[in-house]
């Protein structure tokens, strides 16, 4: 380890050195330490070099001017990733939002941490086989250049109180985790760009942050939803505010290419966001944010999604190809609207201008309930659409059957911006809704997003775009996860190694039985009698190992459904070897395994997705595992897995 403490104009040029922690190859989880310190510094430049093999290689605290310059990271800390192919675990999902006490170094690592570093520059590094490249934790002033921290397991850029940076020309691609082309696509709040509790006042121009768990995640943070700050008296507290990304690609994110809630007056100018698999932007309680200009196409999800959003703006966007163009509305989410945040906030869902906005071959084009004072102005749609309309009153208001009737459809002074030029409708569903004509004086922070320019392209001249050629066939399919994190095909690596879930379980098979207890009777509170209806099984068959309830037969899913089924079904393994064996059971809701009639795992509760585990000896020979699960409702998960320690 290097220490530069209490310096002032110190290079340490590292050209020709490799500094590791551990043997080149070593196990990510195994890596551990700090590669170099600094601490308590100001202009310090550290250039060159390669290190890898420590839980945090440059890691610098309370630092001003710190320059980082070409600098080269490979093989540092990245947790073990448990989920498969076949099913996703629950223990792989990362958890941002408290990073006061140094959470994110200390539990997930980093290429680079800077904590209390003002006016810091990184430019020209670059980061692979690890977890986090970038952490950024208040970390004012900031500028982060031409880096390419890719094809990570967590997040290429993350920042933590960190304000007034900028961001450009950066290459933060697959920075995923939790994803599984055509099982499951969860993202694991991975994310190309993570901005977490009050970072305000970025700009982030040029970037690529594709096919990440998001493209951007950015999140108030918990002073303003838990109500943190107003506890200590901020009377006016604010989230993640006045960002702009402006013509970056966030595209085939796993999730959302940008997720922006709870904050004000953030901006997105001309990106593309194409090919996510939830959300092109989602706002939910936004204020005041633009979405102007940009390119939202083929998103299996909504390509604008807004709930409980006010004064936002929806402009000249190019829409083509998404289940959803645009989804605004209200629902009772109490926790939320009745919690410290909504006690504080205005949460209704209202005053929205859609403008001069182009669809194509949408599958709905506006998708609204629940919301108040819709603004529609000179769109494009693509078709002759037909609008369903319900009764019914906005933000949860109550009205009487006529006065609904009279909020939910267009009104004589909006039906002319209602239809296009063309005659053209859009087609969608429309309830609890109301309508105004529209006024963009009304939203002045729709002319300063369009006249907004980056400090080094500011001209009279219209803007030329910068943005960056996507390599051609590379969608959400090219995401391929090893146990470390995404295949980095682009380098020419080998395909990683698939980990199949089961261990000695893989090829089992299991008799197995599926019933119904949905007329009871509880399994919780009459275990015998529920395990009796399995006599009349619903379905009886052998089935493979099981990564979820149905043992991956679609035909079972049909029958069965989500909602209040059982499962007993028994297998054998042989176990050649004796020695200690760890049974691991991914479940939602309640299970028990046995081996050769002694307990093994059990959670006979409802629960979310849980991880149980039990250490077992098994002397050599074959052995008999018996399972029994129920589901009440909600999500499901089912993995068994027996592997030795």
């Amino acid at each position: 380890m290097i220490v530069i403490e209490k310096k002032k104009h110190v290079v340490l040029d590292l050209a020709g050195v490799e500094l590791r922690g551990v043997p080149k190859g070593t196990d990510l989880d195994r890596c551990g330490g700090w590669g170099v310190v600094v601490k308590d510094c100001e202009d310090v430049t550290i250039k060159g070099g390669v290190l890898g093999g420590y839980k945090g290689c440059i890691v610098a605290t309370n630092t001003k001017g710190l320059v980082l310059d070409g600098v080269r990271f490979d093989g540092f800390y990245g947790k073990r990733l448990l989920s498969t192919l076949q099913a996703e675990d629950g223990s792989d999902w990362l958890y941002p939002h408290e990073n006061d006490a140094d959470q994110w170094i200390t539990n997930y690592g980093a290429a680079i941490s800077l904590t209390d570093c003002e006016r810091a520059t990184i430019r020209n590094c670059t980061a692979r086989h690890g977890q986090n490249g970038i952490l950024l934790t208040r970390s004012n002033g900031a500028k982060v250049e031409k880096n390419d921290c890719s094809f990570l397991s967590g997040w290429g850029l993350a920042m933590y109180r960190s304000s007034k940076a900028v961001v450009s020309e950066n290459t933060f691609d697959y920075c995923v985790r939790g994803y599984s082309h055509g099982v499951y696509w969860r993202g694991q709040d991975s994310a190309g760009i993570l901005m977490f509790e009050r970072c305000s006042d970025n700009v982030f121009t040029w970037n690529s942050a594709t096919h990440g768990g998001d493209g951007v995640f950015l999140f108030a943070g918990q002073d303003t939803v838990e109500g943190r700050a107003f506890a200590k008296g901020e009377q006016d507290a604010g989230g993640s505010d006045r960002n702009v990304w402006y013509e970056n690609d966030f595209s085939f994110a796993v999730a959302n290419a940008i997720e922006a809630t709870f904050s004000s007056d953030n901006w997105a100018i001309r990106n593309r966001l194409d090919g996510s698999h939830q959300h092109g932007v989602w706002g939910g309680y936004s204020r005041r944010m633009v979405i102007l200009g940009n390119s939202i196409q083929g998103t299996i999800g909504g390509g604008v999604s807004i709930e409980h959003g006010q004064e936002c703006v929806i402009a000249e966007n190019e829409f083509a190809r998404n289940e959803m163009a645009i989804e605004l509305w209200w629902d009772a989410d109490e926790g939320l609207v009745k919690g410290p945040f909504g006690q504080h906030r205005d949460t209704r869902s209202r005053d929205t201008l859609v403008s001069g906005n182009t669809f194509r071959d949408e599958v709905r084009e506006l998708v609204l309930r629940g919301t108040s004072g819709v603004e529609l102005l000179s769109n494009r749609w693509s078709t002759q659409g037909v609008v369903a309309l319900a009764v019914g009153a906005p933000n949860g208001g109550a009205a009487d059957d006529a006065g609904a009737r009279k909020a939910a459809a267009p009104t004589a002074d909006v039906i002319g911006a209602w239809a296009d030029a063309a005659g053209h409708q859009p087609s969608g569903r429309v309830e609890q809704t109301t309508f105004r004509a529209a006024d963009p004086l009304a939203y002045p922070w729709l002319e300063r997003a369009r006249a907004w320019r980056p400090a080094s392209a500011r001209t009279g001249d219209a803007p030329q775009s910068r943005l960056r050629p996507r390599p051609a066939q590379e969608g959400l399919d090219t995401i391929q996860m090893g146990e470390w994190g995404p295949w980095d095909f682009r380098s020419g690596e080998p395909k990683p190694a698939q980990r199949q879930s089961g261990g000695l379980l893989v090829d089992a098979t299991w008799k197995a039985k599926w019933f119904s207890w949905k007329d009871g009777p509880d399994p919780r509170e009459k275990y015998a009698d529920w395990k009796q209806l399995a006599e009349q099984a619903a379905a009886a068959q052998d089935a493979p190992n099981f990564t979820d309830p149905w043992a991956g037969s679609a035909t079972l899913r049909t029958q069965l459904g989500s909602v209040k089924f059982g499962l007993v079904a028994t297998t054998k393994v042989e176990v050649k070897e004796a020695g200690t064996y760890r049974l691991s059971v991914l479940s939602d809701d309640g299970v028990r395994v046995t081996i050769d009639g002694k307990k093994g795992v059990e959670n006979w509760t409802w629960h979310a997705p849980t991880r149980d585990e039990a250490q077992v000896e098994l002397t050599k020979g074959m052995h008999t595992l018996e399972l029994e699960y129920f589901q009440i409702d909600g999500a499901l998960a089912l993995l068994v897995e027996l592997v030795k320690l």
